[in-house]
């Protein structure tokens, strides 16, 4: 909420809600819980085909959509026991909404507005929101509510980095304007929470990992000579060639690596390349960054990768129904599971419903904390948690 003159005694929630047209029942819930006189909303991407659906029981609607193009519109509900008449506003440049709610006893008007400011409106718009501003503000008791899109305002110093959100600041100044923010829907949590968890677990977790000189040696002898080399310049097939005499010197930096969790700085490094997917090339969204890191570095994580997932499987971390990620399984063993499993329910004539899920960006938003705690409660032994650890806080 934006500006307040006004000491009527109005319960009032604010929303920006990024279309409206899957959370009608959400904010009616919202509001019947705690009996709001005023609901105001910007973004509703509301048009003429959501008419039926935009009524509350209890409430007058006033809104104002935007025509001609996707997004943006702002509506003001109010309760049906006040008198309210909508202004007229003319100009198509602004969005907003005023309604004048009639006083009752003698007591004065008050004037309601509705706003949505759009991160690219040009200053002509913002003028000709300054002088509504100008002349609404003439009335006794205004409460505006809106969104402005001016993050770098700072309204406990009252100053603002760019000079559309300066004359903002002067606009509110000038029509002796405050503003009200009771509470902040938008807030976050800390992402590393998990709750404690004791189990009765026999197994054995401080052995410490040993590297043979035969794996490492059978490791390079199989090195695809095609693939690319990281930073360092070793290229895997120098590392094949001489895999009898580099497989001693290797499996000591590995075990030594190993045993005190330290992982190589050189490994840390890579050369990031682009990949041409699909579509236009000249589109830099249609191509895929690849990480190119060191080759040596790649044949430890090979250990790890094979230490980790024993331990994990042993402890039964990995759920039988995994088909990703997992050693002879693909996503045609997944397919042959669902499609089975799909078949007994129908023949059993019982009802099939499935959810398919993509989660966005899934391997760049894992929590590492939860990762490693997940992980150490599997029976992950030491030394290998130490190394994953250091990997991923490097």
């Amino acid at each position: 909420m934006l500006g307040v003159k006004s000491k009527a005694q109005l319960k009032c929630i604010y929303t920006n809600a990024r279309s409206m047209g899957n959370k009608q029942e959400e904010l009616e819930a919202i509001v019947q819980q705690d009996s709001y006189d005023l609901v105001a909303i910007t973004e509703t991407w509301w048009d003429d085909s959501h008419d039926w659906s935009a009524a509350m029981d209890g409430y007058k609607l006033f809104r104002r959509d935007r025509h001609g193009r996707r997004g943006g519109g702002v509506a003001l509900y109010v309760r049906e026991c006040f008198d309210c008449i909508e202004l007229d506003d003319c100009d198509d440049k602004v969005e907003c909404l005023w309604v004048r709610m009639r006083g009752k006893a003698n007591k004065a008007d008050i004037l309601l507005g509705v706003c949505y400011r759009p991160p690219n409106q040009d200053e002509e718009a913002d003028e000709a929101f300054y002088k509504r501003l100008a002349e609404v503000s003439q009335s006794l008791a205004l409460v505006l509510m809106g969104d402005f899109s001016l993050p770098d305002v700072c309204w406990k110093c009252n100053i603002a980095e760019r000079k559309q959100s300066r004359r903002f600041l002067e606009c509110v100044e000038d029509n002796f304007l405050t503003q009200l923010v009771v509470f902040n829907s938008q807030t976050s949590c800390p992402q590393g929470i998990q709750p404690p968890e004791l189990e009765d677990r026999d197994r054995e977790q401080n052995k410490p990992p040993i590297i043979q000189e035969e794996a490492v040696n059978d490791l390079l002898r199989h090195l695809d000579t095609h693939k690319s080399m990281g930073p360092d310049g070793i290229h895997p097939r120098v590392l094949r060639e001489l895999a009898e005499e580099l497989a001693k010197p290797l499996s000591i930096i590995y075990q030594q690596s190993w045993l005190t969790g330290e992982v190589p700085d050189d490994w840390r490094l890579a050369n990031v390349t682009s990949i041409y997917k699909k579509g236009w090339k000249e589109d830099p969204g249609n191509y895929r960054p690849v990480s190119l890191t060191s080759v040596p570095g790649k044949i430890m994580e090979r250990f790890i990768l094979s230490a980790l997932t024993r331990q994990v499987q042993d402890n039964q971390g990995i759920r039988p129904s995994q088909h990703g990620f997992m050693k002879g399984r693909s996503c045609l063993t997944n397919l042959i599971a669902f499609y089975d499993q799909v078949t007994r329910l129908v023949d059993e004539g019982k009802a099939v419903d499935v959810i398919y899920l993509d989660f966005s960006k899934a391997f760049d938003t894992v929590s590492h904390s939860i990762l490693l705690e997940k992980l150490a409660a599997h029976g992950l032994d030491r030394c290998t948690f130490r190394w994953v650890k250091n990997w991923l806080e490097g």
